[in-house]
């Protein structure tokens, strides 16, 4: 049911080896486990094996999710998996996120406005995870910020932004616990990254009123926050931000709006940029391994469904990146050149 990983030759490997593209798709890496969505089920494989066990099945899905325009165009699947520890799984669907002990039900978070966090709007810890609700918001209503422990099943706001349209990543800083970035969107005034502490519930505004604010992701590099733009309607630009002094800085001009990115076990980073309109945009994976100097490794192009009915071209890195050198790719609505 799940497609077997197949090598892409190039003439420019990344880390001068094989990327890895897998239909639907590549999850997460966990203690030496690649796991992978297709359908309603959860596969597995040891890292260098070629042969996918079943995992787990989602109850909540059915024979329906295993087409892919279907789900494109619905919204539906599975559209994130995250393994917490040994015997905690979750899966973000559409309108909920299920948790799993031991692969069986442990709990149910309803989404209840819009179909379900971005892919980083979602950061999980061990007994609950930090997010917000992504959705259109036409009116500008108050947007918040949850904590929900999935043991107890409770859930609390911990912040609420005013004047915003929606929280776009929630992520860990990487040398404090207590403190996570989050970045808002969409229009200049509503685009900012700030930083939340979790023990306190104090928040620092780090920039903010024009896009060069407005990530979908950062990247954690030493002292330095790293992330494309998210503008599709003006320039957009890798850019990197200066915790000791605050000195932004715009690196390299990019070719579409910047969504996700990754960084692997050797300290190399990579930003993905989409396809959100495909007469100016190209959807290029850019690779760093100084966060100074970017160069663009791989091209694809949208595929022939309506962005707007079957979703933009967009790049998905898999869940801890981190933990391993090759570079683990999906494509939504792309195809290679």
């Amino acid at each position: 049911m799940c497609s077997k990983n197949t090598p892409i030759n190039y003439e420019q490997k990344f880390l001068e080896k094989k990327v890895f593209i897998l239909k639907k798709y590549y999850e997460m890496y966990y203690k030496e486990y690649i796991y992978a969505s297709s359908g309603n089920k959860i596969f597995r494989k040891k890292l260098n094996d070629e042969k996918w066990e079943s995992y787990m099945k989602i109850e909540d899905l059915s024979i329906l999710n295993y087409f892919d325009l279907y789900n494109r165009l619905l919204r539906e699947g599975i559209h994130n998996f995250y393994k917490v520890d040994d015997e905690i799984d979750a899966v973000v669907l559409k309108g909920q996120i299920v948790f799993y002990k031991n692969r069986k039900l442990l709990n149910r978070l309803i989404i209840e406005k819009g179909s379900r966090p971005l892919r980083n709007g979602v950061l999980f810890q061990q007994d609950k995870i930090i997010y917000s609700e992504y959705y259109n918001n036409k009116n500008r209503e108050p947007v918040h910020v949850y904590e929900y422990n999935f043991y107890k099943n409770k859930r609390t706001i911990i912040y609420t932004f005013t004047n915003i349209r929606h929280v776009h990543f929630i992520q860990q800083d990487k040398t404090n616990g207590n403190i996570v970035y989050i970045g808002t969107g969409d229009l200049d005034n509503e685009s900012g990254i700030y930083k939340f502490d979790l023990k306190n519930r104090e928040i620092e505004e780090i920039g903010r009123g024009s896009q060069v604010w407005r990530a979908v992701s950062i990247l954690q590099f030493g002292n330095y926050l790293i992330w494309g733009m998210d503008s599709p309607e003006e320039d957009a630009y890798i850019v990197r931000y200066d915790l000791n002094n605050g000195k932004l800085e715009k690196l390299k001009k990019i070719e579409g709006p910047a969504h996700y990115s990754t960084i692997n076990r050797r300290g190399i980073m990579f930003i993905g940029t989409a396809v959100e309109n495909r007469k100016k945009h190209k959807a290029i994976v850019y690779k760093s391994e100084d966060g100074i100097k970017w160069e663009a490794t791989k091209e694809y192009k949208k595929d022939i469904f309506h962005l707007k009915y079957f979703g933009f071209g967009k790049i998905l890195f898999i869940n801890n990146q981190e933990e391993l050198e090759e570079l683990y790719i999906n494509l939504v609505g792309l195809k290679d050149v």
